[in-house]
Parts: structure tokens; C-alpha cells; sequence
């Protein structure tokens, strides 16, 4: 028998931009105007959470944000680009890799 200890934690996903597209990112998504202005201090933040992750054990994926398809992405989905499409994106990013961890 085995212990909940001996399950290896689930895999987590992190949403990330590239330099290039950050700009276009910060426009396209409803909650933009809250991230910072400069793409540094966003990867730092982010780069931040997803250290914290993995020191917690995680196996992290790192879901990256194409400004060019996010929104049909959405649409799609019927939701907005913002932070719930955000998080519903890279939660069918980490399904897709990991399967269901539940």
C-alpha cells in the first residue's frame, strides 16, 4: 500500500510570452492594463511563480501566449482573452501533456 505522500504532485502550467509579442499580449487581453509595462518586469514575476513551483516539487509547463491565435482561441472557446481565458488555455495545455490528474 501506498502512502498520498509516494503520489508525485500534479504537473502545473504557467502562461508565458515572448519579448516580441509581449506588447501585443498586453493589448489584447481585457485585464492588460494591470500587468507591468516593461516585458522585464513581467518575466521576472513570472519567472518568479514558476521557480516556486518547482521548488515545491511540480513539474511545470511553460504554455506560451501567441497574440496571433490567443483570440480565435477564445472565441472559440467562448470566453474573452483575459485571465480566464488565460487560465483555460493552459489548463487544456497541461490536460493535453499530463492527461487528467485528478
Amino acid at each position: 500500500m501506498t502512502s498520498s505522500d509516494d503520489k508525485p504532485l500534479p504537473g502545473v502550467g504557467v502562461y508565458w510570452i515572448r519579448e516580441q509579442d509581449y506588447p501585443a499580449a498586453r493589448a489584447m487581453f481585457a485585464d492588460g492594463h494591470k500587468m507591468p509595462e516593461a516585458f522585464g518586469d513581467w518575466l521576472k514575476m513570472a519567472t518568479e511563480m514558476e521557480n516556486g513551483l518547482k521548488a515545491y516539487g511540480h513539474p511545470v509547463l511553460r504554455v506560451t501566449i501567441d497574440p496571433a491565435t490567443f483570440p480565435d482561441w477564445c472565441k472559440a472557446h467562448g470566453i474573452t482573452p483575459g485571465s480566464e481565458g488565460r487560465k483555460r488555455f493552459v489548463a487544456a495545455a497541461v490536460t493535453e501533456r499530463y492527461g487528467d490528474q485528478r
